[in-house]
């Protein structure tokens, strides 16, 4: 089982490197393009400050551009699977009930971002480090059309055909639980953010668990609504209300889901353990899975992505 396992999650998450090389390959073509054929520029001058600007100005296009690309890959890569079928067949009845419950327990880790943000700070002030700009990255608002498309729709449905599609259904032969957590692990590193990373660690159990156990198109909504309602469109509105609306907008949305989150967890302790002894996750499985070559290869690459999040306090 040790040499299966192990062969599944160096293929799984060679996958999931290729797909991030693919989402940042456009932006980089994109930069080469732009400084050498449009600018004239070569050498160190390809990634100038204005070359960077002209890529943050068709940030959502690039994105778009790079996530069919990856979609693409994905989808030649596993054509002859039916993954996306299966993850998209209902499995049990989604009512208003359960809905509301599973989307409670998911904007419950908006807590999870403010509570990592507060323990970053605390630990790294007082050597002179801040991850300010980190979050700042995190909670950003689309500037032009084309990224807002993309962070509210493309993104949110690209990210569950990948992660809760492919991904996910290569790992469920080894578990339901360890499927879902392999897989938001992944989720949350290829955010290459501290904060924003720790969110989605978060995000993908719950969404992890809503597609296993309901189908993949719930999943899909629960994302577009989050980004869209939640994150884009309360952002701004957070950014032209004034205090004290806008702590209420920031603190006590979060806390009012996360309250409500608690109460379902509490009423449905029963069914949680069960299901959690269901689904137990074999042992050493996820020591095999996190000394896999691969996957220690994404971590690095990833960690040291997010370390361009941390800044020294000026």
């Amino acid at each position: 089982m040790k040499k299966k396992l192990k062969k599944q999650i160096n293929q799984t998450v060679r996958s999931v490197f290729i797909y991030y090389l693919i989402l940042v390959g456009v932006s980089f073509l994109y930069i080469l393009w732009k400084s050498t054929v449009v600018s004239g520029q070569t050498g160190a001058g390809v990634f100038s400050g204005q070359m960077m600007k002209y890529a943050a100005d068709k940030a959502g296009i690039l994105s778009l551009a790079g996530t069919a690309a990856g979609l693409f890959y994905m989808a030649v890569r596993y054509r002859k699977t039916k993954d996306i079928r299966h993850m998209l067949r209902s499995k049990n009845p989604m009512t208003i009930r359960a809905f509301l419950a599973v989307f409670c327990v998911f904007m419950s880790c908006q807590v999870v971002f403010g509570i990592a943000a507060a323990l970053a700070e605390l630990i790294l002030n007082p050597f002179g480090y801040t991850l300010s700009k980190a979050a700042e990255n995190a909670s950003a608002v689309s500037t032009t059309f084309s990224l807002f498309f993309y962070s509210t729709l493309a993104g949110p449905v690209a990210e569950e055909l990948v992660f809760r599609g492919y991904i996910m259904r290569r790992l469920l032969p080894f578990g339901k639980k360890f499927a879902i957590v392999i897989s938001a692990v992944l989720f949350g590193l290829i955010h290459g953010n501290f904060l924003q990373g720790s969110y989605a660690v978060g995000a993908g159990l719950v969404l992890g668990y809503i597609a296993v156990e309901y189908s993949m198109k719930w999943s899909v909504v629960i994302h577009i609504l989050n980004n869209l309602v939640f994150s884009d469109l309360m952002g701004r509105l957070s950014e032209v209300t004034a205090e004290p609306l806008k702590s209420v907008l920031a603190g006590g949305i979060p806390a009012a889901f996360f309250a409500a989150a608690c109460v379902v967890l509490v009423l449905n302790r029963g069914r949680i353990k069960t299901w959690r002894e269901n689904n137990r996750i074999g042992k050493k499985y996820c020591l095999y899975a996190f000394t896999s070559v691969w996957m220690i290869l994404f971590i690095i690459m990833e960690v040291m992505t997010a370390m361009n999040g941390v800044s020294k306090i000026s």
